[in-house]
């Protein structure tokens, strides 16, 4: 007989699953992801908590959330200090998050929350981390283009084989989040790391939906960012800088052999060579810097967020604040079984 999870009063026991979502300025999204949650929860059969992140909105994503609370008691609102991104949003909810298994998505409606169970099943079959592929966007041309070569760099770049890193739709345990947490409970969460600490991934196919309202949050400059930490976190990054780096000295050092031989002058190594090589070096001293930030800021402690209030129900089923969160502990997972026994 499999070892099964007891689930008859979900809004009481000790959660084994936290579902994660960040909003900015969302408040036309709110209430319809709220009907969603409030459908499939009872239905996933383990004690889940449902923790969304209001990441400085302007408008009334805040309020919108609060008034979820009175339909969904285990509904834990986060409201943080203004407005600090996506990856820094999903971090402070990971952070406060209680559940021995996260799933992450986003809050935009174009990931279905029926998919949760989908996830749930595959950990079954002992993966600790469950990706999603998106096997049909409603995106532009262009971007399909642009994220088919991120994915293709990035595969072969980190040696990992995701078809789709860029899919924010994931089911993983937070055994691997004790990776990414510093001393004092602060989850600094990055995309690759968790592919690459992960001991069994697989993915599943989903159907990302077209934005029903508003437009997306994400510029060329965070795709940029994003795609960096791929760069940082590949293994293969140190090996290719080494091979390019080897090449460049062997053939600047046959240049100025055939030149001094009188086979010629060395202009090879002049003017647009010489621009883009330090061009190249600019760049990767930029990226150097700003994991050496990321890394002081990570020993020091210091969240890339700062949390302002924590809303959550009472135990007389009121919401009220609660502005010193407990952060989540390091602890063991359970594997994740629907039903009972």
């Amino acid at each position: 007989m499999e070892n099964g999870l007891q689930t008859q009063n979900l809004a009481t026991d000790d959660p084994v699953l936290s579902i994660v979502c960040a909003f900015f300025n969302e408040e036309q999204s709110v209430p319809l992801m709220l009907e969603q949650f409030a459908e499939v929860i009872p239905t996933l059969g383990v004690p889940c908590e449902l923790v969304l992140v209001d990441d400085g909105s302007s408008d009334q994503t805040l309020f919108r959330l609060k008034e979820g609370m009175s339909k969904i008691p285990t509904l834990k609102v986060i409201q943080l200090y203004r407005n600090y991104g996506q990856v820094a949003a999903t971090s402070a909810g990971m952070s406060i998050a209680r559940g021995n298994w996260i799933v992450m998505m986003d809050g935009d409606l174009q990931h279905d929350p029926k998919d949760i169970s989908r996830l749930l099943q595959e950990t079954k079959n002992g993966h600790d981390l469950v990706a999603t592929y998106r096997a049909r966007r409603e995106e532009t041309a262009l971007r399909l283009l642009i994220t088919w070569i991120a994915n293709k760099v990035n595969r072969i770049a980190t040696g990992v084989p995701v078809r789709d890193f860029g899919s924010g739709y994931r089911l993983f345990s937070t055994r691997l989040l004790d990776m990414l947490t510093d001393q004092r409970g602060h989850v600094h969460y990055n995309t690759p790391a968790l592919y690459l600490y992960a001991r069994s991934l697989v993915e599943i196919p989903i159907v990302q939906s077209k934005r029903p309202y508003g437009s997306s949050k994400w510029s060329m400059t965070s795709f940029i960012l994003f795609n960096l930490d791929f760069f940082l976190h590949a293994k293969k990054t140190t090996q290719i800088l080494f091979t390019l780096g080897f090449i460049g000295g062997i053939i600047g050092c046959l240049l100025y052999i055939s030149s001094f031989l009188g086979f010629g002058e060395a202009r090879a190594i002049s003017a647009p060579i010489t621009i883009c090589f330090t061009s190249a070096l600019s760049i990767l001293l930029a990226i150097i810097w700003r994991e050496v930030l990321q890394t002081q800021r990570f020993a020091l402690g210091l969240p890339a967020f700062l949390i302002h209030c924590v809303w959550k129900n009472s135990e007389n089923g009121v919401p009220s604040p609660d502005s010193k969160p407990l952060f989540r502990m390091v602890k063991a997972p359970e594997h994740i079984v629907s039903g009972s026994s």
